[in-house]
């Protein structure tokens, strides 16, 4: 049994992620040995093991008064350290500070700033933390078939609007927005960062959700090009891996890396009868088949102008190839 004192450095490693730095010397002492005998280092390094601890580098070799690391072995940690939700402050119109109005304006410098900016509503506010109201079309509509003939934007206020936090979790944001048709963003300062509309949620959502459509118009239309031309013991003998056989019963069942390697035979690429350089081909997939990866990860920032302009492209490319297949 290790010494107290040992025991008491392993807790500091594995509850605060610490490192000590002691001798290979020290390491036996602490375990009643004196020498690095085969007996010896077995015993540590079971223990060493059965604590996910190691040492670096290694106690085994160097010098025995040398210096080494004892820490815990290294864990899985993911690249990107993101907040797990999305939240409303991911939306571009979050961070563009609105364009707004002060309530002693006139009804037409409103009018015209929603007519140029192409505004369904303006916030009226009194500085960058205090809002007042908003007015919009609506307002204004609801005002003037009730008999108002102000000039003063003042005349035309909604007090009723709605503020969201920049930490809003999305989901519930969009809910929100849906209902009162916008919303405005404050940062933890309090400051207004930006306006929120249905149709900023509706273009998140095509931002999100077009990526998606268009590889699985990709992958269909490859589906199809591959459709009827293999067995399914030869689909199974391509896409075999040296640790498992996967379990392969139609087309419908190969990935990306499926539709490349079996393209890349050449026996295979005659069976498909396309009358198209078989390289580009190739390397046009495996790029596919990169920017599928990219979106799986559920980036919320979505992918690239070039890799929407790649999938476009092969969306294009290969609905016109199968109108010849």
């Amino acid at each position: 049994m290790p010494k107290e004192e040992f025991l008491e450095l392993v807790k500091e490693i594995k509850e605060n992620n610490k490192e000590f730095e002691i001798t290979p010397r020290e390491l036996l002492n602490f375990f009643g040995c004196e020498k690095r005998t085969t007996g010896n280092v077995a015993y540590i390094n079971r223990f060493l093991h059965e604590n996910q601890l190691e040492t670096e580098p290694n106690f085994v070799n160097g010098w025995i008064d040398g210096d080494i690391v004892l820490k815990h072995k290294k864990k899985a940690t993911t690249k990107n350290e993101v907040d797990s939700i999305q939240r409303i402050k991911l939306l571009p119109s979050s961070n563009r500070e609105p364009i707004s109005i002060n309530k002693e304006a006139s009804l037409k410098e409103e009018i015209t700033l929603m007519m140029m900016h192409n505004y369904s509503q303006l916030p009226v506010m009194s500085g960058v933390r205090n809002v007042i109201g908003f007015i919009s079309w609506g307002t204004i509509g609801c005002a003037l078939v009730n008999g108002s003939k102000s000039e003063e934007a003042k005349d035309y206020i909604n007090t009723n609007v709605t503020l969201l936090s920049y930490e809003t979790p999305l989901m519930e944001a969009i809910n929100i927005v849906i209902e009162k048709e916008f919303v405005l963003v404050y940062k933890n300062d309090k400051t207004i960062s930006g306006i929120v509309t249905i149709a900023d949620i509706s273009s998140q959502f095509l931002s999100v959700t077009e990526p998606f459509l268009l590889l699985e118009q990709i992958e269909n239309h490859i589906r199809q090009i591959l459709n009827n031309k293999f067995l399914i013991a030869d689909l199974i003998d391509f896409c075999k891996n040296d640790e498992y056989e996967r379990k392969i019963e139609f087309i419908d069942d190969l990935n990306f890396g499926d539709y490349i390697r079996i393209v890349g035979k050449p026996e295979n690429w005659e069976k498909l009868n396309l009358l198209i350089e078989r390289s580009h081909f190739i390397k046009q997939l495996d790029k596919i088949r990169q920017i599928r990866n990219d979106v799986m990860h559920f980036d919320p920032e979505g992918i690239t102008q070039d890799q929407r302009t790649d999938l476009v492209k092969m969306a294009k490319f290969l609905t016109e190839l199968r109108k010849y297949n």
